[in-house]
């Protein structure tokens, strides 16, 4: 049982072995959940995407944070006994909520939540803490490899669609304790035959949970993990037609901002991936700040809660869309690679605000790296920002300051970054990204 005081001799490290199925169908409902090839009216878009959501398309692939949305869908292996006792568990279907890689249990097999109960002090507190709410505070992803898909297989002249397994081993590697709740980081890391396709990171934040209940806590930092752990600690048509793109010449920076409308069904669409919260069905209670045009008169009640995931997709489909608006080269100097000669390296955000459905958004996309960097590397990042409504561009300084205080106010999404590698230039990508 853990004690009250930080000890760096007890191990408290709680791992999780769970084994999750997807097939091509999940890999394109997942795609469409996000919005691609939503707006018909912007082909360039539409064609960019198709290789997402169509699979006789000759580039099929998954969309690049797809591995995303499986912690949702996976369950734990089961021991000999329980499968006898409650038949074999995995299979397609609607999934329960919380989902097994943070659900906990104590002894009696009543749920403790996110926390597993060697964390509390005293056990007895536990039970008074299920209840209070939890916030994504973070998530970062790193692919190591690619993520693999069923070959087309016929049955008696009808084309199939096998499922794909894939093992993921999650635990957590950080309790923090704070005066505003308990902040968790866990570690997710997926494997396809035998071999690490990617790993993963999220923090949450268990609010109002008194720190005095928790014990501290960080996993030794393991070699082979170094570079993961320091990528995200804490610090529906969408219309693409009328994007708004502009240079800023003072600092030399690319810069693309896109406009996404978020539906009403999206929040529906996207929880049919597995996250099915029902927070992003039901109104939410929540009672924001002032109205977007920033009037200060009312405080209006949103709806739905929009999955904090399902707005990072929206923002990794404005990025592809940014490469296919800005050149970028090669070590031998071509010219002109679009966002499907590259790949998804890396990529983090920080979730500041909670996305409603009905919201307009504004990604903000921009590169602080020359040509000439990227050339070298072979690799370049780009950054990333969303906001809810409008972004004004004003000259006038007085202006300018009340255009930053509101930007700030409207931030959804920040400290986004992901790195990118041209496709056919494979390098170690745990080195290229660890300064990130």
């Amino acid at each position: 049982m853990a004690t009250g005081r930080e000890d760096e001799n007890v191990n408290l490290a709680v791992t999780k072995t769970l084994v999750a199925q997807y097939t091509k169908r999940d890999a394109m409902l997942y795609a469409l959940g996000i919005g691609c090839c939503s707006d018909g009216s912007d082909k360039d878009n539409y064609d960019r995407e198709l290789r997402f959501v169509y699979e006789h398309h000759p580039k099929f692939e998954p969309f690049p944070i797809f591995l995303l949305a499986l912690p949702f869908v996976a369950e734990e292996q089961q021991s000999g006994d329980e499968m006898l006792s409650r038949g074999p568990r995995l299979g397609f279907g609607i999934r329960p909520f919380p989902p097994d890689y943070v659900a906990n249990y104590l002894e009696d097999g009543t749920t403790c939540g996110p926390l597993p109960k060697e964390f509390f002090k005293n056990r007895t507190d536990i039970k008074e803490v299920q209840d209070l709410p939890m916030l994504h505070i973070s998530q970062s992803l790193i692919l190591h490899g690619k993520i693999k898909l069923s070959e087309k297989q016929v049955d008696q002249g009808i084309m199939v669609d096998p499922s794909i397994r894939i093992l993921l081993e999650t635990e957590i590697v950080s309790v923090k304790p704070r005066s505003l709740g308990t902040f968790i980081t866990s570690e997710t890391k997926y494997y396809q035959d035998g071999n690490c396709i990617a790993t993963s990171q999220m923090v949450a934040l268990i609010l109002g949970l008194d720190p005095e209940m928790i014990v501290p806590w960080k996993a030794p930092l393991k070699n082979n993990l170094s570079s993961s752990r320091k990528i995200s600690e804490p610090a529906q048509s969408q219309s693409y037609a009328n994007a708004a793109q502009e240079v800023d010449k003072d600092r030399h920076k690319q810069k693309t901002v896109l406009q996404c409308n978020i539906q009403s069904n999206a929040a529906l669409l996207y929880r049919l991936s597995g996250d099915y919260n029902s927070i992003h069905v039901v109104e939410d209670n929540l009672l924001l700040g002032p109205d977007d045009d920033h009037s200060g008169k009312v405080q209006k009640k949103r709806g739905a809660v929009l999955h904090g995931l399902c707005t990072m997709g929206h923002a990794v489909r404005a990025i592809l869309h940014h490469l296919d608006k800005h050149h970028h080269f090669d070590k031998s100097g071509e010219e002109g690679k679009k966002s499907e000669d590259v790949r998804l390296a890396s990529v983090r955000c920080n979730f500041v605000q909670p996305v409603f459905v009905g919201d307009v958004l504004h990604v903000e996309v921009w590169e602080e790296e020359d040509d000439f960097t990227s050339r070298v590397k072979n690799s370049f990042e780009v950054n990333f920002r969303v906001y809810r409504g409008r972004i004004p561009y004003l000259s006038d300084m007085a202006e300018k300051q009340r255009e930053s205080e509101n930007k700030h106010s409207n931030v959804v999404v920040d400290s986004g970054k992901a790195q990118f590698c041209l496709r056919r230039h494979r390098t170690n990508v745990a080195r290229t990204i660890s300064r990130l």
